[in-house]
């Protein structure tokens, strides 16, 4: 398998596995990546994800290789199915961190930036490549860019195709942590770890706020978090929450 999933406690740990190619990934692994992404997501002992890639890069995107060819059907088809990959790891409702090294490249930096968080080696080296290959960007990538940049930024660091350094990123709020890369996995699963313990259900409600407040007003965030709070007071979470505040206790949180 090009894609390979590990486990450690309540956190899964996605693997790109394509050390050889720099992790580029194939057709065929778009749809091994959306099915990793699927069977965590109804895996109630999986409480926490990590994306990352083998050896020393995360991803160099795209296999170019296979583009092209096919007409508009195949090309039709490539983009379904990355689509499809791409709403497997953006509407996972479980914490996700992305822990890259080496290249993040094209639609993997999408994939990336579609996890709750990054965590970059300092000489971590992202790129939207698209323009050097005649294509507009993919993977929700434009998208997913201006949430985390200004417009001007975003469409600099698009239309230039230039690469962003793990530093630079970390400065640009595109990665939240930036270390050594020998300190990036670590650092992923401790963040893992700690929400991994925490209430499932009311970080995945948190998710669904945090998706939907882009298209919402304010009044319209209010009522749906109005129709979410009162299912949040009904779980075993909630109730081990508040007992365990009045005991003045740690919280033992098991998920449901």
């Amino acid at each position: 398998m090009s894609v390979e999933t590990s486990r450690d406690g309540g956190v899964a740990i996605v693997t790109i596995n394509r050390p050889e190619r720099k992790n580029a990934i194939t057709l065929a692994m778009r749809t091994e990546i959306e099915n990793a992404f699927l069977e965590a997501q109804d895996d109630d002992d999986v409480r926490a994800i990590i994306l990352t890639g083998a050896g020393s890069d995360f991803s160099a995107g795209a296999d170019v290789g296979e583009m092209g060819g096919g007409g508009v059907r195949g090309s039709l088809y490539r983009m379904r199915h990355l689509h499809r990959m791409a709403r497997g790891v953006a509407g996972v409702q479980k914490p996700v961190i992305a822990a890259v090294q080496g290249v993040c490249i094209g639609m993997s930096w999408a994939l990336a930036l579609a996890c709750d968080m990054v965590v970059a080696a300092k000489d971590a080296r992202f790129q939207f490549a698209f323009r050097h290959i005649g294509l507009a960007p993919d993977g929700g990538s434009a998208f997913l860019l201006t949430r985390y940049v200004g417009i001007q930024r975003a469409k600099e660091i698009m239309y230039s195709g230039r690469f962003v350094s793990g530093e630079e990123a970390g400065e640009l709020g595109l990665a939240l942590h930036v270390l050594p890369g020998e300190e990036v996995m670590a650092k992923a699963m401790e963040l893992a770890q700690s929400f991994a313990a925490a209430p499932t259900l009311a970080i995945a409600m948190a998710k669904r706020q945090f998706d939907a407040a882009p298209g919402q007003n304010y009044d319209q965030a209010l009522d749906f978090e109005a129709n979410i709070q009162p299912l949040m007071t009904q779980t075993e979470d909630f109730k081990e929450g508040t007992t365990s505040f009045k005991e003045k206790r740690k919280a033992q949180f098991v998920g449901n």
